[in-house]
């Protein structure tokens, strides 16, 4: 609130009297910080080459965001209120991740059409992509963690997880097809 009232060259009082709340001045902060910048995922999703490298691109996007946000989600833990109401989860939500998860899906999406991959459930393989990208070996390699991740780097584990998630999604060859459904482990 001191650092608002400093930058705005007004009082701690007449920051208060504004936004008449904390609640509010904490979801005008939030909106603010979400509509900063262009949404870095809409070029991503008119990118064009082959998919390995357009999805390695949004996999690198993912991991630096990750890695990036990390230090802005301590920072939040510690000034959040105690409580939020369920509208500033929903909001929370719908201006941070939803957004990626909404590109992702029209990305997969798109490459399904055009049978580049085989997917059943575009939801639940864009939080698989996610998943990957995210997981404790990638956030392991970005703090140079040598127990849990001694030879990977960010970018090995990277190219890894892609890989695997294309393995898991790439479309069958003609003599192995069953059913045309995909079979995923339970747990995913």
């Amino acid at each position: 609130m001191d650092s608002i009232a400093e930058r705005a060259m007004v009082s701690k009082a007449t920051v208060y009297a504004h936004f008449a709340s904390k609640e509010v001045l904490f979801r005008t902060t939030l909106e603010a910080l979400a509509h900063q910048s262009p949404n870095p995922w809409e070029a991503l999703l008119n990118m064009r080459g082959p998919l390995p490298v357009r999805l390695l691109a949004i996999a690198d996007a993912v991991v630096r965001m990750a890695a990036r946000n990390a230090l802005g989600d301590a920072a939040y833990g510690l000034v959040r209120p105690p409580a939020l109401p369920g509208q500033m989860r929903e909001e929370m939500w719908t201006l941070g991740f939803e957004r990626y998860d909404t590109t992702m899906r029209a990305v997969l999406a798109r490459e399904v059409e055009q049978g580049s991959l085989v997917i059943d459930n575009l939801p639940d393989a864009s939080v698989h992509f996610f998943g990957l990208m995210t997981g404790m070996p990638a956030n392991a390699a970005l703090r140079g963690d040598p127990l849990q991740a001694p030879a990977a780097t960010p970018h090995a584990y990277v190219a890894s997880a892609l890989a695997l998630f294309l393995r898991a999604y790439r479309p069958q060859s003609p003599a192995v097809t069953t059913a045309g459904k995909r079979e995923v482990p339970s747990g995913f």
